[in-house]
């Protein structure tokens, strides 16, 4: 009676045990067998990077977070960083607005850092010329909209021959699980946040994206060489990986952020605060011209299918769009990790362009409208303007996106 006793509570510890684990949403980092491709970086790669100069790429979603580590590694193995090159958001990931000069002298490595946005081809492809490798470890979100994919393209573009390398940190993106997805972008609409040459979701993680432009584009003209995320499998949740979320840009602090950041970015295009300059960007959304969220809550969780919810709330930005005022808005939650981020979307923008008809702009400057510079195209734009729905406006772009999916599996490393 005893051992069956036993038996049956361990039975029941186990059984907890069990269900307690599969309820974890995340996991403990030192607890997974996914290893982050900056692993196998400091342990092989560096050393064999001794006694050359180095053009370095990072921020604190790379390498870059830990700046005291990576001076002191690259001393001990006589690598010599020589430049470093200036994301949107600077170094440290703090900077809102881009610098406003083209080089500065970077206080933590006290080398001069090149502001990429502000460089010429002819700049870039100089400064490239006088390293012999470059090293590129920066989180980005699978997104042709997200600038790191811009400056991995420019970067290659102005490499010059095969005795530079180009050695590419990969990473998981959030959005993995989105595959090639939305329109190319047309020709007069390209700017430094949507130049690569892909659909508005690439379907690749930043290392396959950087192959297949050099497959596809420059004939493997770079000598490139990617360091990939150790046992990740392809359609693995970010969540389920066990990697830590490592913020690539002020607005992206959390997980849930770069999630909604899938969709909302796109309201980019129209007038509302996105949350920028609040506790939580990318989660809050609104403007001071809102009235009625609960009803507009109400609208939108009707055609959710369970995949997210809408809550209404109020917040008043300190910089951006309706900085100092108050705004009403909403909060996303996404529940379901496979939902449709376009055709999420495209039915917001399309509730708030027909709900608040007066009220409702589409923002730019000058002769150029944003949401056809995320977008790629003004068929977003148009659609919603002909009153066409969600399956209307995807039917134009249903076959491209099936041609990319079909391409892009030659480049995929996981």
């Amino acid at each position: 009676m005893t051992l069956l006793r036993n038996f049956f509570i361990f039975s029941l510890i186990f059984l907890h045990c069990k269900s307690s684990l599969e309820s974890l949403i995340r996991k403990e980092p030192s607890l997974v067998e996914v290893k982050p491709s900056s692993v196998k970086f400091y342990e092989t790669i560096l050393p064999s990077l001794a006694k050359k100069n180095i053009l370095l790429v990072t921020n604190p979603s790379g390498i870059g977070s830990n700046p005291e580590k990576l001076m002191k590694q690259f001393k001990e193995k006589d690598v010599r960083i020589k430049y470093l090159l200036g994301l949107e958001h600077g170094f440290l990931g703090l900077e809102e607005d881009f610098i406003s000069t083209p080089v500065t002298i970077d206080p933590i490595f006290n080398v001069p850092i090149y502001h990429v946005y502000k460089l010429k081809p002819s700049d870039l492809q100089l400064l490239i010329s006088g390293v012999d490798t470059i090293v590129f470890d920066v989180q980005d979100m699978g997104m042709r909209c997200y600038t790191y994919l811009t400056v991995i393209k420019r970067l290659m573009d102005q490499i010059p021959n095969i005795k530079t390398e180009l050695i590419v940190l990969d990473h998981i993106s959030p959005g993995m699980e989105v595959p090639a997805a939305g329109e190319e972008m047309k020709s007069s609409n390209e700017n430094f946040a949507g130049e690569f040459p892909t659909l508005f979701f690439s379907g690749h993680t930043i290392g396959e994206s950087a192959m297949f432009y050099n497959s596809e584009y420059l004939k493997n003209k770079v000598n490139l060489k990617i360091i990939p995320v150790e046992n990740y499998k392809r359609g693995m949740y970010f969540e389920k990986t066990g990697l830590v979320w490592n913020t690539p840009s002020p607005n992206l602090p959390t997980l849930d952020s770069a999630r909604n950041y899938l969709s909302l970015v796109l309201l980019e295009g129209v007038n509302v605060s996105v949350g920028r300059g609040t506790q939580a960007p990318f989660i809050y959304f609104g403007s001071p011209y809102f009235k009625d969220q609960e009803e507009l809550a109400n609208l939108l969780n009707s055609s959710s299918k369970d995949e997210y919810y809408f809550q209404p709330i109020f917040f008043k930005p300190f910089f951006g769009p309706y900085k100092d005022k108050i705004c009403r808005g909403l909060r996303l939650t996404i529940v379901n990790l496979n939902y449709n981020p376009i055709k999420l979307a495209y039915t917001l923008i399309k509730l708030i362009h027909d709900k608040y008809k007066k009220e409702f702009k589409w923002t730019g400057w000058g002769q150029t409208i944003t949401i056809d510079h995320l977008w790629g195209t003004d068929h977003f734009r148009k659609s919603i303007e002909s009153d066409k729905t969600y399956e209307e406006f995807h039917q134009k772009f249903e076959k491209i996106e099936l041609e990319y999916r079909e391409k892009n599996k030659k480049y995929n490393l996981y």
